[in-house]
């Protein structure tokens, strides 16, 4: 069968958006990507039994007793496990999903409640966050269910679910920021997206005149974080709510908002937001917060020893790749695209728990000690530490099942893997552009509506080198948009052979483009040291990258946390290394030798790095020590 993927529930146009992605073609990509498809899809997401017991608890109130967010993990994990099953096609995944939907459908009471909280508790705690992921969940579906009385039953839910909120919370009932203690209601006011697109689906002027409630709530209330972006006189972390995941979530629904509104603060409330994300609060790995989940100046706090603990949590890092795509389309900007690589292919990919170790959560008097197994880690350390330190977002549920646990970034975490196909190739008003260069190959419609399809063949990540051929099925002369990621300092991009001059962007090329035409790039994949933002810790702490790659010193490679290691470096930044035998660890991507003063260090890419989960693959992305004048090195030898 062909899963449909629609996007009834986005308001697409080229007068709001760069970019728009070309829902219904198809893609596939090799290599490391398929490796992280592959394992969420066999670690999670054909499992049942999880879809099961997540629908389980709704209309139980299960949550009234600590106003927890069960309710969260059946909306979260349907969003991811859609992006991937659009994605990969898999009948059998989306029969798994359709059996959770008509599952939870038979949850829903007389009113079209569909929530784990009684009457007597609605409204309080995380109630609002859980209708807004049984929205999202349930419109995600919508857009590849292939059942047509099915999809009718799913709206005549979602709108009963809307307007029974819409009857209790609003400008004549609770306030919405009131319906949660938590983060001066930023979690409530998150359901502002799965509103805009009940709209977009509908055409129905209340849903947008509940959002606009929500929209005001965020620009003149307690927490008037809408306003705050669009002054941009304040960066995230002096906002009077810090809260990431949530906050970026209410700037993807005012995104949703502008393209329908096309009110220009909005756009420029949400890109303000964005750049000041990755001015001040992104980290070498690609994520936010060293303070837990909070926004807190980690650009220049990742190299501060007095930040300790859980950090850089995979609910953000996801979030925040979401939130990048977004911007992306909005602006064109190739800064949110090189966010989004960066996100991925070291914070993200370093969460999936490849090794499949089992977490333990103690017992009580109350409750047993439970053990099991989760595919995503849920923090990720920068200084010297390791993997598995918490489960964020636990939740215990017993049911007739028994006794299970779950986490938010366990439920989260597949969405960041369905982000990459939605983004790698786009349409635009001229052409398409091609932002992520996986090997395999992408499907697009050109700009008079033909088929184009684009194969990709190289090294990337790992290397620089990248083919792309097109196939046209007639010559057209259109744009296509190649980005030149920031990291490359020196590339090399061809088209049928002769040289293009490059910079980083996005590098237009206009032509009568030819079936077999292609487009060649070499991309400076080198390894650059890395200095902290924070200057006073230039002598205290290095990185290092290769492409967009963070790498990585583990204790299984000899990394002693306590040694501070001297990096000589070039007048352009590059340290001397060379691909290095990892014996110790078979299944990594990179390893390299890289030299110091003292000698050479090996090094692994950030993503392989901690996989063990204890002191026996004690890592870090920052290593103590600091760089050297290859010059003043060579003098010194």
């Amino acid at each position: 069968m062909k899963i449909p993927h629609k996007s009834a529930f986005e308001s697409q146009t080229f007068a709001t958006d760069r970019f728009i992605p070309d829902y219904g073609n198809r893609s596939h990509f090799n290599g490391i990507f398929d490796s992280a498809v592959k394992f969420i899809c066999d670690t999670q997401l054909r499992d049942r039994s999880l879809y099961r017991r997540f629908a389980a608890v709704f209309g139980t109130g299960t949550d009234d007793s600590n106003r927890g967010w069960r309710c969260e993990y059946w909306g979260k994990l349907m969003r991811g496990a859609c992006f991937i099953c659009a994605y990969t096609q898999d009948s059998e995944l989306y029969s798994i999903l359709e059996e959770s939907v008509r599952g939870l459908l038979a949850r829903q009471d007389a009113d079209g409640r569909i929530t784990t909280y009684s009457r007597e508790c609605e409204f309080s705690g995380w109630d609002m966050w859980g209708r807004k992921y049984v929205l999202l969940g349930l419109q995600y579906f919508s857009e590849i269910c292939s059942d047509a009385a099915l999809l009718d039953d799913i709206r005549t839910a979602m709108y009963r679910h809307a307007d029974y909120i819409m009857a209790h919370v609003g400008r004549y009932g609770i306030p919405i920021n009131e319906t949660s203690g938590h983060w001066m209601g930023i979690n409530s006011m998150s359901i502002l997206e799965p509103f805009v697109r009940l709209y977009n689906l509908t055409g129905e002027q209340k849903y947008i005149d509940y959002a606009a409630y929500i929209v005001d709530t965020g620009e003149n209330g307690d927490a008037p974080i809408f306003r705050l972006a669009a002054e941009d006189r304040l960066d995230p972390c002096q906002y009077p709510v810090t809260k990431a995941y949530e906050m970026m979530s209410c700037f993807e629904g005012l995104i949703e908002y502008y393209r329908v509104t096309g009110e220009e603060k909005y756009r420029r409330a949400a890109l303000n937001l964005g750049r000041r994300v990755l001015e001040s609060d992104y980290t070498v790995i690609g994520c936010s917060g060293c303070t837990h989940e909070l926004f807190d100046g980690s650009t220049r706090a990742q190299t501060d020893d007095d930040f300790v603990g859980i950090m850089q949590e995979t609910c953000v890092s996801v979030t925040l790749m979401k939130l990048m795509a977004q911007l992306l389309r909005l602006s064109g900007e190739a800064d949110f695209a090189d966010a989004i690589e960066r996100t991925f292919f070291n914070a993200y990919l370093g969460s999936l728990n490849t090794h499949r170790i089992l977490s333990v959560v103690p017992g009580n008097d109350k409750h047993p000690e439970l053990r099991g197994f989760l595919p995503f880690d849920s923090y990720s350390p920068l200084r010297a530490g390791t993997r598995g330190q918490k489960i964020g977002g636990l939740m215990r549920v017993t049911d007739s099942e028994g006794s299970y646990f779950y986490g938010c970034c366990a439920c989260i975490g597949a969405a960041g893997a369905g982000i990459i196909p939605r983004t790698a190739v786009m349409r635009t008003q001229d052409g398409a552009v091609l932002t992520f260069w996986l090997p395999g190959y992408a499907e697009c419609t050109t700009p008079t509506g033909k088929y184009m399809r684009f194969e990709i063949t190289g090294d990337y990540p790992v290397g620089g080198s990248v083919r792309i051929c097109v196939h046209l099925n007639a010559p057209e002369r259109m744009t296509l948009s190649v980005r030149v990621p920031a990291w490359s300092r020196s590339t090399k991009v061809t088209v049928n052979g002769s040289a293009v001059a490059a910079a980083p962007g996005y590098l237009k090329i206009n032509r009568l483009w030819q079936d077999n035409d292609t487009i060649s790039l070499e991309l400076d994949t080198a390894t650059y040291a890395v200095l902290p933002p924070d200057r006073e810790a230039h002598d205290k702490y290095i990185a290092l990258q290769r492409g967009c790659i963070v790498l990585a010193a583990d204790a299984r490679l000899g990394f002693d946390p306590e040694r501070e290691e001297v990096f000589p470096v070039d007048p352009e930044g590059r340290v001397r290394a060379a691909p290095a035998d990892h014996a110790e660890i078979p299944d990594l991507n990179i390893c390299v030798s890289a030299e110091t003063a003292d000698g050479s260090i090996r090094l692994i890419d950030y993503a392989s790095a901690g996989k063990t989960y204890d002191a026996g693959s004690l890592f870090a992305a920052w290593i103590r020590g600091r760089s050297q004048s290859s010059d003043r090195h060579d003098e010194q030898k």
